[in-house]
Order: structure tokens, then sequence, then C-alpha cells
């Protein structure tokens, strides 16, 4: 089955693909060739091999398989978007703004202040598409000669104007400390969770599906502080948090992890009206919103094993949802694939992986090993066994 789970970077069993995406892609330029009286099969092929692309930067993918990706490539010490590109019947999932965002993240990593590309002006996937996502026309830098020079011999200039664009890669806003909490139970086809379709008008992730969960709330220190729970546990979450930033939750690790401990308990009851036992909450995740974004979050995942017993206690308890609901992950990726419904990368690749891994079990079994995922760049999913400390008791 296609998951579309989080932007990664490329490895070998990608390769052979890159370049199919790429000429399939390109096939889109078509009708800008039949507009302009040229044979579509003059339009150029692939920019470079794969192969040759991996050895000239660094090339991120979307999909297991990939269905899309981007190259970034280093010139003169200057940050530049060779490639994006993406399956035309893959339009609509928000594949290649993923892409882009994870690719500004890569150039803000390596310590790029700006990324730059070169594009078409005037088609509507090109240039008019990078200016909404905040690039703006250049005058062309004296580095990009060598680019110039290409798209001559290439005849670029025949399907329009050829520009340079550019936009400015800054850290902020500083992403929000919260908590998103995965209620999850077995059911007839496999691991079910309970889900909320968030309202239209929300500020933030409006009308996509996502679990229970919100920011971490001042009263939360001290709730957490008076949680009644074994010191092993605590340590235990302490432990499964370690690689990630502390500071913006505040205090030491065992103060932080009884922080998240309690958010995730208030966000549950206020959200769906269930009271949930902390001692059963398992690490699971950490996302950072990308740069590009006007509000970002720093957002722990927990993963909640819900008994038979409780499970009626989960309800539609919020106004931020339209509806709330227990479901079968394995239908909410068919449905994402059908553009159905809408998922924000984190949550798109949580049901992924819950999803393949089938079970509540497998699941609890799994403790995976928890760092940042910054840029929404993640390896492929479900990830191996190793995380939480053992002491965190599911």
């Amino acid at each position: 089955m296609l998951t579309l789970t989080a932007i990664r970077y490329a490895d070998p069993a990608d390769l052979p693909l890159i370049e199919e995406i790429e000429r399939v892609a390109d096939g889109r330029f078509a009708e800008v060739s039949r507009a302009r009286g040229i044979d579509p099969g003059d339009f150029p092929g692939i920019g470079m091999p794969a192969t040759e692309r991996l050895r000239a930067g660094q090339i991120l993918v979307a999909g297991q398989p990939a269905v899309g990706f981007a190259h970034v490539v280093e010139i003169a010490g200057h940050a530049l978007l060779e490639q994006l590109s993406v399956l035309p019947e893959m339009g609509g999932h928000g594949i290649g703004t993923s892409l882009l965002r994870a690719a500004m993240g890569v150039a803000l990593d390596r310590g790029h202040d700006r990324l730059h590309l070169r594009t078409f002006a005037d088609v509507a996937w090109n240039g008019p598409y990078y200016s909404h996502n905040g690039f703006v026309e250049i005058a062309d830098p004296s580095w990009v000669a060598p680019l110039l020079a290409a798209e001559e011999d290439e005849g670029l200039g025949r399907w329009g104007r050829r520009i340079t664009m550019a936009r400015a890669l800054v850290d902020t806003p500083v992403p929000i400390p919260a908590v998103s909490v995965i209620p999850v139970r077995d059911g007839p086809e496999g691991i079910e969770a309970f889900v909320q379709h968030r309202v239209a008008t929300m500020d933030f992730a409006p009308g996509v599906l996502v679990f229970p969960g919100g920011r971490v709330d001042e009263r939360d220190h001290a709730a957490g502080a008076r949680l009644a729970l074994p010191e092993p546990l605590v340590a235990g979450h302490a432990a499964g948090w370690a690689d990630t930033a502390y500071g913006m939750v505040g205090g030491d690790g065992q103060a932080a992890a009884r922080t998240l401990l309690a958010t995730g308990i208030r966000e549950v009851a206020e959200e769906t009206g269930a009271r949930i036992d902390p001692a059963r909450l398992i690490p699971w995740d950490d996302w950072i919103t990308p740069i590009g974004v006007p509000k970002r979050f720093d957002v722990r995942f927990f993963l909640y094993p819900v008994e038979a017993a409780e499970a009626a206690a989960f309800e539609h308890a919020t106004t931020e949802a339209h509806r709330s609901e227990w479901t079968a992950l394995s239908d909410v990726v068919c449905r994402t694939n059908a553009r159905e419904i809408d998922l924000l990368p984190p949550t798109r690749t949580l049901v992924d992986e819950l999803a393949a891994l089938g079970g509540v079990t497998a699941a609890r079994i799994l403790r995976p090993r928890i760092s940042v995922v910054r840029h929404d760049i993640a390896g492929r999913r479900p990830r191996q066994r190793g995380g939480a400390a053992a002491t965190v008791d599911g």
C-alpha cells in the first residue's frame, strides 16, 4: 500500500524512482509546448541522473514508495533548489509544499540564510507557485552564470522566461511546546484511533484530522508536580524524551516529563471527556513545525492504549472539531490517498506507522527511540525498537 509518510533523505531503494518521477512530472509541460507551437517531445529530459544528484547534494523524497523528490545543492557557497518534482496524480496532498519546506530546512541547517532556485516565471506550477510560498524574483547573481549557460544550451527559453528566485531562511517564530495523545485500541481492521476533524475556521491546521492535544499551559507544571506516579516510571519518561529539547518545556528532565504527562491528561479530558491513566501513556514522537509557517509548535506525541472498559468514555467534547470518532487507521490511510481527508505531515506519518504495525501489542512493544523531527524530515517508518526505557509501563 502506498503511504504518504514523512519527508526523508533518499536511500538506494529510492534512486530508481527519482528519474521516473521527474520524467512523468515534466509531462505537464506538454500543454505549455502546444500553446507555444512546440513539439512536446522537444522538452529537455531529466536534469541529471539520480546517482549524480546523490553525489552533488541532498535528495529528499516523499512517500513509500517515493512519489516526489527535492534536490538541494550548494554552488559557490549558495544553496540552490535544483529540482522539485511530484507525480502529477499525487497532486493535492501538499507533497510539493512539504518537500519545499524540508528543502528550506536543509539549507538553513547547513548555514544558509537564503534558498535560491531557477524556474519559469509564468508557468503556474513554477514561478507563481514559488511566489505563493514566499520566494521573490531577484536579479541573476553572478554565481548562476553556469546555470544560465546550461539553460541556453537546452533551449529552455523557448518555453518561457526563466528567472532566479530566492527566499530568506529564518528559524522563527519560536515553536510553542505542545502535547498530542494518540488513543488506540484493536479493531477488526487493525489499530483504531480516536481522532478529531478540526473545523475549517481554526487559525492553525484548519479542516484536518488530528489526535487530541494542545499547547502546554502554565498550570500543567504544577499539575505535573502533583501527579502520584512511581519515580521509576517518571524516570523512564525522562529517558524517553532525553533527545528532545527539555528547555522548551521547562525544568529538568523529570520535571519536564511530569509537565508533559499533565498536559496530555488535561487535553484529553477537555477534548474527549475521558480521564486517562498517566501510567499508561507511552512517549512516542516529537515534531517541530517547519519554518515558513506563521505558527509553529514543538509537539510531543504520546501513545495511549485504551482498555475496552474505557473506550466509551471518549466522546466529542471540543468546539475545535466538528466530529470525533474511533476509526481504523488503515481506513484513514486509504481515505487520505483518495483525498477525502487531509492530514498534517506528523499525523500522516504516525497514522502510516501505526497502521503498518497492525495491532496495539506491536505498538506497545516497539518503544521507538525518540529524536526531534525537524522540517518534517524523518526516516523510514515503522521505526526500530529501542526507545523509551523499560520502566515506562504501558
